[in-house]
Formats: C-alpha cells, structure tokens, sequence
C-alpha cells in the first residue's frame, strides 16, 4: 500500500477534467499550472481566466510539454497494476489516466495511490468532478476503485490514455 498526497482539485469548468488532471500532476511535482492557462494555451485563447464557458470549455489533454515537464503515454490501454505501483510507491509520481465513456466522450483524473486487500487490486484516486466555478474552487473527490474498473467496466467505459512517468525538466 502507497499514497502519495496530490492535491485534490476541482475541475473549473463542465470539460476541464484534463486541465485540473494537469493541474493535480504538475502541482505536486512543484509547479503549478492554473487550469485556465491551460485552457488558453490550449485553444489559443487569452479569455479562459476571465471567462471559462464558450470556447474557453472543451476537452483536451495536458500538454506537459509547454510547461517545462515530459510524460510518457499509453494509448488506448491502462498501465498494470505493476507500473502504477512502481510510479506510486517507487518514483513518488502520479499518473493522469482517461476513459472513454460509451456513449462518446471521456473523463480524465489522477491515480495518487494503490492497495491490496483481500487479493483485490485497488487504486486511490483524485477526481476532478463535481465541477466548481472560479468563485467557489470546491468539489472535487477522492474516490477508491478496484484496478478492474480503473481498466474498464462494461456498460460504462474503456480505458484510453494515461500519462505517467510525469518530470519537471526545468527553465
């Protein structure tokens, strides 16, 4: 058993779990993001911290790139049970992970730790809903799920990429 202690932040807006994912990621490694320069830099915008609703609230992924850090990424597949303990417990770093919901769509949130109990894989994990607005900067939850649906559950989703080994390259 392992967590480490990323801070659990609300998305900002109804399509902003991947900037809030990013936020989570980038904070806890010691350089903070806001979720709006996220999403202004993102969609080419300069209005997102003024005005997160049009074309400010959209989905999208976290572009570690432009802000000094690298990820490696899977694609359209989970890591192992293995590889999230080895990032959770060995390389103290958290992973953004995705699903697919099946009616179209997607959610993206942020593995902070792992257990074991009973022969049952379980991952602890940051998730950016409920959204809040700029005023309130609540919500958000912390929630337990089995590593079988972190994978996926049928009915509901599939999993689609995750973003882990996240580094701090530097200015």
């Amino acid at each position: 058993m392992a967590t480490i202690d990323v801070p659990k932040l609300p998305q900002q807006a109804s399509n902003w779990c991947w900037a809030a994912s990013g936020e989570m990621t980038m904070r806890f490694l010691g350089h903070d993001v806001a979720q709006c320069v996220e999403a202004n830099n993102r969609f080419g915008l300069t209005t997102c911290c003024v005005n997160n609703s049009g074309s400010c609230n959209n989905g999208g992924w976290p572009e570690y790139e432009k802000y000094s850090f690298s990820a490696d990424q899977t694609s359209d597949t989970a890591l192992t049970f293995s590889q999230i303990k080895s990032q959770i417990y060995c390389s103290k770093r958290p992973i953004a992970f995705s699903w697919h919901w099946l009616g179209g769509g997607g959610h993206m949130m942020v593995v902070k730790g792992y257990f074991t109990v009973d022969g049952v894989q379980w991952v602890d994990v940051n998730d950016p809903e409920p959204y809040t607005d700029l005023n309130t900067l609540v919500g958000g939850t912390e929630t337990l799920m089995t590593y079988a649906n972190y994978v996926s559950r049928a009915g509901d989703h599939t999993h689609w990429n995750d973003y882990y080994n996240i580094t701090y390259k530097g200015d």
